[in-house]
């Protein structure tokens, strides 16, 4: 025998050894994550409880919403979707979970978000949550947003303009860019003092950057060792990665010369951007420093253009392919409000919630079937004990969550007929108590501060439009789907023409 072959034996022998130990290690591991682990008694996929990239590829393949739908049909009220993960499915567990104050606090998922200092929404300290929430306030107020309404005004009238030239030439267009191009103008004239003119232009990098942000965010959030996910994405030869860094690198860019070009040129003018500038905490006088605003703004310009045009678009479509109901909607409109005047560009906001109840049971419809925020809000039981969400016992450290898209997809609560666009649930008997099971814009003091901005572009647009055009769908597909990471929009194009009514 060569002495060479004899040499090999003792390599072989230990790639061998390490081969069984890795083996050993690994069905240790599995066994006691599917049999042994606190949760090993709550159903779901064997694999989801082994490895939280279970949860990051149903994102990354922007259908994790409609898996845990499926999940929750198959398993039940609860289902295990990561190694220390529970989804619940019964609207009774939304207070236990996110009115849980200090008891139930976020959870690391949020870290990813942050791209310069954590947010509004992905700060995880309670204490500093609670003062940029009062130092936010009042820019997000409802007396605030209708001093924004000459600001919006003037975009909605660059929409109606277009709209009356497409009706001319009868093109084929999509609605859908159309209106994600007009309410990223809005948050840019609102926000930042500076439309980003994608109306006129008939494009916008930043739409794109903005999916690439959420993207990147949500994947990396779901990941374990997040620390090593990020140092790993920003080293990584995969042209994808690198695309979605450099969409996040953009933004943050657009961001601080906004900032800064508001901090160095001191106006009067009425933005977010200014209230943002000036903010006080009404106990302590404190400012926001130049890295704070960066901050907020980013956010602003991530969650407040993307969450508004999808929903948009969705209630459009609905609309627009349930001719009775949007017939009804429009004699709602004309029968209650006066007729646009000469000059008038559309509706004041005052009221308009109020004052029209068939056109806001659309508005709550389209928010219960087809919610655009759909990522799991993660909290963190933080009692030693445990907590019991209704008849389950959750040990400490578990993370939880109940996500719009799932509880809007209940049929215990919303009946057989849930994946039907129907407005008039919102109109009966059962309405009241349905309602605290429908929480667009979350619920608890981490509540989304710019419902308020989102209620007056969705509002204004729907009642300008509805009583100036008919819109015609070039398809006749009855049925639409959501496409999201985390915060998402109809999947393709929405192609149409449109007419001017006399």
């Amino acid at each position: 025998m060569h002495e060479e072959s004899l040499a090999a034996f003792p390599a072989l022998g230990l790639v061998q050894t390490t081969s069984l130990a890795i083996s050993l290690v690994l069905l240790g591991y599995t066994s006691y994550m599917s049999y042994f682990h606190p949760l090993s008694k709550y159903p779901g996929p064997k694999v989801a409880s082994w490895t939280n990239v279970w949860k990051a590829y149903y994102v990354y393949k922007l259908v994790l919403h409609e898996k845990l739908v499926e999940l929750h049909q198959q398993y039940g009220p609860v289902v295990r979707i990561g190694p220390n993960h529970l989804h619940f499915w019964d609207g009774e567990a939304i207070t236990p979970i996110y009115k849980g104050g200090r008891k139930m606090g976020k959870t690391e998922f949020y870290d990813a978000f942050t791209a310069f200092n954590p947010n509004l929404f992905g700060g995880r300290d309670e204490d500093i949550h609670a003062l940029r929430r009062r130092q936010l306030s009042h820019g997000f107020s409802q007396a605030s947003v209708e001093n924004f309404e000459p600001l919006i005004n003037g975009h909605i009238k660059i929409l109606v303009d277009k709209l009356n030239e497409l009706a001319k030439t009868e093109e084929v267009f999509d609605l859908k860019s159309i209106i994600s191009y007009f309410v990223l103008d809005i948050l840019g004239e609102v926000a930042f003092s500076r439309p980003f003119n994608a109306q006129l232009r008939g494009e916008a990098d930043e739409i794109h950057a903005i999916n690439d942000h959420i993207l990147l965010s949500c994947v990396i959030g779901e990941l374990p060792l997040q620390a090593l996910s990020k140092f790993l994405a920003r080293w990584s030869p995969v042209p994808w990665m690198r695309r979605l860094l450099k969409s996040r690198n953009n933004l943050k860019a657009t961001c601080s010369e906004c900032v800064k070009n508001k901090i160095d040129n001191a106006s009067d003018r009425r933005d977010l951007l200014q209230s943002l500038v000036t903010a006080k905490d009404v106990e302590t006088g404190a400012s926001l420093t130049e890295q704070e605003i960066n901050s907020e703004a980013f956010a602003m310009l991530v969650a407040g253009s993307h969450s508004t045009s999808g929903t948009l678009t969705l209630l459009f479509w609905h609309l627009i392919h349930n001719p009775e109901i949007w017939a009804t909607v429009a004699a709602e409109v004309a029968s209650t409000l006066q007729p646009l005047q000469d000059g008038d560009i559309s509706y004041p906001i005052r009221g308009l919630e109020a004052s029209l109840p068939y056109t806001m049971a659309c508005v709550r419809e389209n928010f219960r079937l087809n919610p655009v925020f759909t990522m799991p809000l993660w909290r963190c039981v933080m009692s030693p004990g445990g907590v019991r969400i209704g008849e389950f016992d959750v040990p400490y450290g578990t993370s939880v969550c109940i996500s719009n898209y799932v509880l809007h997809h209940n049929p215990e609560i919303w009946g057989a007929d849930h994946a039907v666009f129907r407005p008039d649930r919102w109109l009966g008997k059962d309405e009241p108590s349905r309602s605290r099971f429908l929480i667009p814009f979350s619920i608890g003091h981490r509540m989304c501060i710019g419902r308020n901005l989102a209620m007056t572009n969705i509002l204004k647009t729907l009642t300008t439009l509805i009583g100036q055009f008919e819109f015609h769908p070039i398809s006749r597909d009855q049925h639409v789907r959501v496409r999201s990471s985390g915060i998402g929009e109809m999947e393709g194009s929405f192609r149409c023409t449109v007419s001017v009514k006399h």
